[in-house]
């Protein structure tokens, strides 16, 4: 009864006020969930097989490891990414991002969601989900963390704990706006441990974010992560940059 009289309701409101897409501003059906049209949202793009084994890049053959991961070493034990950071799913995530669409972490979420519903192995062993901080100034100015958004839905959805537990010292220059070396640079000592010491000792750790590109924010998190007790880090994006 409660939903039917809630559905009614919705109905009726978007009758004068109507949903449009986020992206195509298509009018949208009240029954709508998302934000965003059966069409857009079936421009999305998933990372397509197969993956790298560390940094989780989808790679053109059936190598083991990128050659980025065969020279490098990263803190992070694997990372992987559910979809392409391109076309609409870029476009809803700077919506999401700068534009303050907090309605839009629903289906992001939900698409996070479906890529770990597909690899439930993303998920053995998992303790705890934490997420990538913002500077206190990027906070403010933004209003939220769309990092700790996405991850407070997976907790709920998978019934894990939501744990806080970095804090970013510093605000730094935009990571897309640097090559990769200079990344490193840029991030390097620039991420603490909040609260009590040992919250995560001994235990297993997806680190989320809402984009990786170079891999070089997951890392630094996850140093500083392993440094504040827990054994094992891995991570999930919602995207991968080309």
């Amino acid at each position: 009864m409660t939903q039917t009289i809630a559905y009614i309701t919705k109905s009726f409101i978007n009758l004068f006020y109507p949903l449009h897409c986020a992206v195509c501003k298509k009018i949208l059906g009240s029954e709508n969930e998302f934000g965003v049209c059966d069409f857009c949202r079936g421009q999305i793009r998933q990372n397509p097989r197969p993956y790298c084994g560390i940094c989780g890049r989808s790679l053109k053959d059936n190598e083991k490891l990128c050659a980025e991961c065969r020279r490098s070493k990263f803190y992070f034990t694997r990372a992987h990414s559910a979809y392409l950071y391109e076309g609409v799913i870029k476009e809803l995530i700077h919506k999401f991002k700068y534009n303050k669409k907090l309605y839009l972490s629903g289906m992001l979420s939900s698409l996070m969601a479906d890529f770990i519903k597909a690899d439930l192995r993303i998920l053995d062993g998992i303790d705890a989900i934490t997420y990538v901080p913002l500077s206190s100034h990027r906070l403010r100015t933004r209003g939220f963390n769309q990092a700790k958004v996405l991850a407070s839905h997976l907790a709920r959805e998978f019934g894990l704990p939501l744990s806080d537990t970095l804090k970013k010292l510093r605000s730094t220059r935009n990571q897309n706006e640097l090559s990769r070396d200079d990344r490193l640079v840029n991030l390097r000592g620039s991420f603490r441990m909040i609260g009590n010491a040992d919250i995560l000792k001994g235990q297993r750790v997806l680190l989320i974010d809402d984009v990786m590109t170079t891999g070089a924010t997951l890392d630094e998190c996850s140093k500083t992560l392993l440094g504040g007790g827990a054994c094992e880090v891995s991570c999930l994006t919602l995207a991968r940059g080309l």
